[in-house]
């Protein structure tokens, strides 16, 4: 083994250490809700390769309505939960309202949010919401472990500090929380974190403008941390300063442009101050959000009922699939590849392959780099018996993503037996050992990977004749 092969082994012990501690020391307990069956297989995989009792570790929420009332449960249980979302559910659209209530509700609680897109304005406002990770999907076995052990991982000693003064301030103890946030910043002098708490004790002891001081060295230390301007926004208020308040909120909205709710506080705040044309401004662009979102929930409901009769009637489903694509208009993004993908697979069910690699293509000036639809590409070609072109668009989505193979048994299973047809051996192998890896018991990847070792056998016999 290589040293380089080494390290990287280390350190993904010492990450799955991180996520067996979870469970075994601290009561851990993930949840999931996702309509994505890949995700949760991957999660089973991981929690299996843990080497615990199975049993509790990880449950999936039968749906949305479902969600609080299972995270209640498992706090009532003893439970240290974590959750894994979709930021996009079949059956409700946008989960942001979601990651809200929960951390409204449950403000330790850590949230992972599954998602298509890395679109910034859209991450800060799920970050805004509650979020604590954000996980780009597809994604392989390792990169996932690593992820769920930056947010499973024990809080430091810094960090337990000011847990320690946050609940000094609770208790309204200004004092003890005013010495535990100062021997932060004498140990760590630009740990926003430490300002933030700090501001917080000089607020609950009166000293307002200390406070405000002290949220704004926060807010310099970290300028894409919302909750110190989150707190100058608060405290302004609280003084009846407008101007101060219309400033930080301008400040919030740069950070996070999606908010439609902010830009109305801000819209009221220019009407206040006499503003009138700039009031005018943002309502408009506050109702055109708002329409925008209501447009998405019509569009993902579309979604559903055409991913329900695919199977079915993959012609009716071709039209509901057209329909959500005309009521998105021109605000298609990367996180719309799913109805593209969609929309191919039902073509494909009708025998129209080569459509299907038309609305593929369409994608593509979308999402230039996005790996699923170069396979989804190969797949289109592989049933027009053109393996040539298959197994060169495989080649594509690996170059892309050479992780693409572990996010799925039932993909790497596919790719293999398309990169075999095309001859292409050494990646046939590698993606059926993969589909092996992560389902051992696949029946079919295994006679696959059988047939190609004969092959290879028969083919070295013949050589050395």
């Amino acid at each position: 083994m290589a040293f380089s092969d080494f390290q990287a082994k280390q350190k993904q012990n010492a990450l799955l250490a991180v996520v067996r501690d979870y469970f075994s020391k601290h009561d851990g307990h993930l949840l999931c809700l996702s309509d994505d069956a890949s995700l949760v297989s991957l999660l089973r995989a991981i929690v299996k390769d843990l080497s615990l009792p199975q049993a509790g570790l990880l449950s999936v929420i039968p749906g949305a309505s479902k969600a609080l009332k299972c995270i209640t449960e498992s706090y009532e249980e003893g439970k240290k939960p974590a959750v894994f979302i979709e930021r996009m559910l079949n059956d409700i659209g946008d989960t942001g309202f979601l990651i809200r209530q929960f951390k409204d509700s449950f403000p330790e609680l850590k949230i992972l949010v599954m998602t298509t897109t890395a679109e910034k304005s859209r991450v800060m406002l799920l970050h805004e919401a509650g979020a604590d990770s954000f996980i780009l999907k597809p994604i392989s076995r390792n990169d996932m472990v690593e992820k769920m052990a930056a947010v499973l991982r024990p809080p430091g000693a810094l960090r337990q500090l000011l847990d320690k003064a946050r609940k000094f301030i609770i208790r309204n103890v200004s004092a003890e929380a005013m010495l535990i946030s100062k021997k932060v910043l004498e140990l760590k002098p630009d740990n926003a974190a430490g300002y933030v708490v700090l501001g917080d004790a000089l607020r609950l002891s009166g000293d307002v403008h200390k406070a405000r001081a002290a949220y704004e060295r926060a807010h310099k230390y970290s300028p894409e941390f919302f909750e110190p301007l989150q707190k100058l926004v608060d405290l302004a208020r609280e003084t009846g300063d407008k101007e101060r308040q219309l400033e930080y909120l301008k400040c919030l909205d740069a950070l996070s442009p999606l908010n439609a709710q902010r830009k109305v506080e801000i819209g009221e705040l220019h009407i206040a101050l006499g503003n009138t044309e700039a009031a005018t401004q943002v309502f408009d662009n506050a109702v055109s959000r708002v329409f925008k979102e209501a447009m998405a929930q019509v569009a993902a409901m579309t979604e559903k009922v055409a991913v329900s009769i695919q199977d079915s009637d993959p012609v009716q489903a071709e039209k509901y699939l057209r329909k959500c694509l005309e009521l998105k208009g021109k605000d298609l993004s990367a996180d719309d590849i799913a109805i593209f993908n969609h929309l191919g697979i039902s073509l494909r069910k009708q025998g129209r392959w080569q459509d299907a690699i038309t609305e593929y293509q369409k994608a593509l000036k979308i999402s230039p780099r996005e790996a699923g639809l170069y396979y989804n590409i190969g797949m289109a070609h592989a049933e027009g018996r053109d393996y040539e072109s298959a197994v060169r668009n495989m080649q594509k989505a690996l170059s892309i993503n050479p992780a693409l193979p572990e996010s799925s048994a039932r993909l790497a299973y596919n790719m293999g037996k398309i990169f075999a047809l095309g001859y292409t051996r050494d990646k046939a192998f590698q993606c059926l050992e993969t589909a092996l890896a992560l389902e051992p018991g696949f029946e079919a990847a295994q006679k696959e990977l059988e047939l190609l070792k004969q092959q290879e056998q028969q083919s070295g016999e013949s050589g050395a004749l």
